[in-house]
């Protein structure tokens, strides 16, 4: 058994960790003084930009120790009692979990925040792209199944998955023999069982929001727990929000949702040194200096959701450099919010603070007011007399400024 363990790579910490997981692609200054064709074509470098932030700790660590814990138990007398009992069970014969427990976790969280970039980049530090092959007895350990929760929560079509996967990777043909016997959901998940005993760390299986969108959801988490019971593998299960809703409906269910848990990003420390590196990588002719202004404007813009904080900045670059504004400034950030990502605007939501304007972001265009008279007085002055004259009338001063002809517009503080 420690053979086993000392073929999974170190466990990294602190700045080591930090440094590993950092991802900031090659930019020069001089390429703000390229043609208008070079400069979009490495815009596209930005999507590459992975700063490593609280959240990415916690999924290397979990993933990382849920592959070991998994890895302990291969080879073990209690793994070859598992074994026996899932060919009895292949056999129609009587069959009890031996391994049992508990070896499921969550990562849930809202899209774009960068889980699935964080998990991608754990299983990667924790081996996961390296087979640990044993010679007595033979085999070949795959660290990391991942797939997909199927959009009808269908037990075959996952458990049908991840033989695929195990296929793949080893060479063998698993899902082949399966398909071809037309074998039924409990000899697949007794098949499943045993590969994942003998061959698998740990599966992932991501857009578990299906699972609480189909009725057929409860029944996939029945299979996936039989499957942890007699195999001993670790199971991750990553979704939405609404994916915790849903386990935490019953006890039985919130047991397999033990995990982290994830929401958009606050104004914070990491989301301000997030942006000072966006900032750091422009294509536009006169770059521009990061200002508190602007750090305000675009987590309005964002809702903290990191991939739509990217989005903005890319999109507001393209726009700068198309329409020869070459600023990446506030007007072409709003030009970007409100022109090519309005498709998202409904699904970000930003705690406001308590302010005496009104935002910067807004989703109604202001119509242009006609003044009656050229030379007329300071408009603050006007609006004290119409509130005055409000007072004395007792009349709602809303709308005698709009009967006025003045643009109001209501902010819930």
């Amino acid at each position: 058994m420690e053979n086993l363990i000392e073929q999974m790579p170190k466990m990294l910490m602190g700045h080591e960790l930090e440094k590993t997981m950092l991802s900031l692609p090659v930019y020069s200054h001089e390429i703000c003084k390229a043609d208008a064709g070079t400069r979009l074509t490495a815009l596209d470098a930005m999507t590459d930009i992975y700063v490593p932030s609280a959240m990415s700790y916690e999924i290397y660590s979990k993933i990382y120790l849920a592959m070991l814990h998994s890895l302990k138990k291969k080879q073990t007398r209690d793994a070859a009692m598992q074994g026996n009992q899932n060919h009895k069970r292949l056999h129609g014969i009587g069959y009890h979990s031996v391994l049992g427990g508990s070896d499921s976790f969550s990562i849930i969280g809202p899209s774009g925040i960068g889980k699935s970039t964080a998990i991608a980049k754990s299983i990667v530090l924790s081996g996961g792209e390296q087979i640990i092959v044993t010679k007595e007895p033979y085999a070949q350990i795959i660290p990391c199944i991942n797939v997909q929760c199927p959009h009808d929560c269908s037990v075959k079509g996952l458990l049908l998955a991840i033989l695929s996967q195990v296929d793949m990777a080893t060479g063998t043909n698993y899902e082949q023999i399966a398909v071809k016997s037309r074998a039924s959901i409990d000899n697949l998940i007794g098949t499943v069982s045993q590969v994942a005993l003998n061959n698998i760390l740990l599966i992932v299986i991501d857009e578990c929001q299906n699972i609480c969108r189909n009725k057929g959801g409860v029944n996939l988490v029945a299979s996936m727990t039989q499957l942890i019971n007699a195999s001993g593998v670790s199971i991750c299960l990553v979704g939405l929000p609404e994916t915790e809703m849903f386990f935490g409906q019953e006890m039985q269910l919130a047991r397999r949702s033990v995990g982290l848990s994830y929401s958009a990003l606050p104004c914070n420390d990491y989301f301000i040194q997030f942006c000072e590196i966006l900032f750091s990588y422009q294509y536009v002719a006169h770059p521009t200096e990061l200002t508190p202004g602007i750090i305000e404007l675009v987590y309005e813009c964002t809702g903290g959701i990191i991939a739509i904080l990217v989005s903005v900045i890319m999109e507001a670059q393209q726009i700068a450099i198309l329409t020869g504004k070459e600023e990446l400034n506030r007007e072409t950030i709003l030009m970007a919010h409100n022109e090519r990502l309005k498709n998202i605007q409904d699904f970000v939501k930003v705690k406001q603070k308590k302010r005496s304007q009104t935002s910067s972001v807004a989703k109604k265009k202001v119509p242009d007011i006609q003044k009656e008279v050229h030379n007329e007085p300071d408009v603050d002055v006007q609006t004290a007399t119409v509130i005055k004259q409000s007072k004395e009338c007792g009349e709602d001063a809303v709308m005698l400024l709009r009967e006025k002809g003045f643009f109001v517009e209501e902010v819930a503080v």
